[in-house]
């Protein structure tokens, strides 16, 4: 009876911990942003390296004196992307180590609204407020300054022999500028920064940046500097003729087998590649390749990466596996659409979730988009034909949501208008990467498709498809 006390009582202290190391904040962010006062500052981290897929961290309120403070737990160091609006910043951070930073370089007004955040995210800069000159963040930032400063200056001889005596010289400043920094993390950076040199500007041939970097190495899946490397080493690695294994060879075991294991096999063929972890993450690196390349189908593709997610030996190879089907997938026929609830121009909360069991076409447009308007017109008489059978929702993306309620106004617009909120990942969740864009989200909530045809690209052909299924095969035959 005292034995089983004694482990029921063990058992919940265990918990006690690991429930701690799982909800305990570790990691406090007092800063200022001035000019973003009342806005929404968002702390979040890449899920791995390679997708640099995000994670929530955690966020705050920007005060009214420009002030704020996030708690947020992190295991490892950690680079952190800041996002306020359409700006974006990196921190990095550590355990137990809190900081005090300011962000610059914040504007906010009409000119900007004209930016897509998804394709061109403005970049606010972040310094850290401290008097340690080994701080990790002012290392880092310190090393890419003298970095980019050396490309910039020296970028008309990148890829002549008239670099390699600069990057001499630039070698031997930069390590004796960071010779006496002890911080493992910053040196490991550092060495994989200094390797992304020698390949960008041919300092060493590929063999010899292979034994240095890579074999026989650890490989460090927390370092973002070394799978940036990683990725830019191996990005043409197998479209060389002269290696053992090419893109002929991986296109039997990937096209036609679509199998992870005889994939794997075949680039181990490659000496250089025997060691089984780093040959596993080189073939999720070229999957990504060969998900992008039209000579590789990309439903084989995922298949592979499917086995590789449940198959594979190492736990942090299935979870980037995984993330890399996510990636790919998000926006597929059948994933279920993300909702959000939004104000209309009366300021009544309206869900996506609202309209489940009806076909919903979601348009995102700006009132300064000229082809925004033009669409939104050809959308007037396609909710004039199918409103009945189909739920029109418009969102608009301009900061003010008076812009929104004028513009609607104007136009004598008839269906559901709703303003976006400032909500920048709303944007990413559906693809919207250009003004317009539009999405057909079934009755199950689950896209159909995402992007969906513009009213100008006859998305009518396709609301008669899914309306009158088989109309059009019929009127084929006739």
């Amino acid at each position: 009876m005292k034995l089983r006390s004694f482990f029921a009582i063990s058992f919940l202290i265990i918990a006690g911990l690991l429930n701690n190391r799982t909800t305990a904040e570790n990691v406090i962010i007092k800063g200022t942003a001035k000019g973003a006062e009342g806005k929404i500052i968002i702390l979040k981290s890449y899920t791995d390296n390679l997708t640099f897929n995000e994670q929530f961290l955690g966020k705050a309120t920007i005060d009214s004196s420009g002030n704020f403070e996030i708690r947020c737990n992190v295991y490892t160091t950690t680079l952190a992307i800041i996002h306020i609006e359409y700006y974006t910043g990196e921190l990095y951070l550590e355990q137990n180590h809190n900081l005090n930073i300011e962000i610059k370089n914040l504007v906010f007004n009409d000119k900007f609204d004209k930016i897509n955040y998804n394709l061109n995210p403005l970049t606010c800069y972040v310094k850290v407020i401290t008097n340690d000159k080994n701080d990790l963040n002012k290392l880092v930032q310190k090393l890419n300054i003298n970095y980019n400063l050396f490309i910039r200056d020296n970028i008309k001889l990148m890829k002549t022999k008239n670099i390699l005596p600069k990057v001499d010289t630039f070698l031997m400043a930069i390590n004796d500028t960071f010779a006496l920094v002890n911080n493992p993390f910053f040196s490991d950076y550092f060495n994989y920064r200094i390797a992304s040199l020698k390949l960008l500007t041919s300092y060493s041939n590929n063999d010899r940046l292979m034994l240095d970097y890579f074999y026989q190495k650890p490989i460090l899946y927390d370092n973002i500097e070394y799978l940036s490397f990683l990725s830019d080493y191996f990005e043409n690695y197998f479209e060389d003729l002269t290696r053992p294994v090419n893109l002929v060879d991986l296109s039997v075991p990937v096209n036609k087998d679509r199998s992870f294991a005889e994939t794997l096999d075949m680039m181990g063929k490659d000496t250089l590649l025997k060691n089984e972890k780093l040959r596993e993450i080189v073939l999720l690196k070229t999957l990504g390749v060969l998900y992008a390349s039209q000579s590789f189908n990309k439903k084989a593709v995922l298949a592979v990466l499917k086995q590789f997610s449940n198959t594979s030996k190492f736990e942090v190879h299935q979870q980037i596996a995984h993330n890399m089907i996510l990636q790919y997938t998000r926006y597929d026929k059948g994933v279920q659409a993300p909702d959000f609830a939004l104000k209309n121009s009366i300021d009544t909360i309206v869900k996506l979730s609202n309209f489940k069991g009806k076909y919903v076409f979601l348009n995102f447009y700006a009132s300064w988009c000229v082809d925004c308007i033009d669409e939104l017109e050809l959308m007037k008489k396609l909710n004039e034909k199918y409103h009945n059978q189909i739920v029109f929702i418009s969102i608009s993306v301009d900061r003010s949501p008076m812009k929104m309620y004028y513009f609607v106004q104007d136009h004598k617009y008839d269906w559901t208008f709703l303003h976006f909120n400032n909500d920048y990942e709303l944007l990413e969740n559906f693809g919207v990467f250009a003004y317009p864009s539009f999405a057909l989200i079934g009755p199950d909530g689950k896209f159909v498709q995402c992007p969906a045809p513009k009213p100008s690209d006859n998305i009518e052909r396709v609301f008669d498809e899914i309306i009158y299924p088989g109309m059009n095969q019929k009127e084929n035959k006739k």
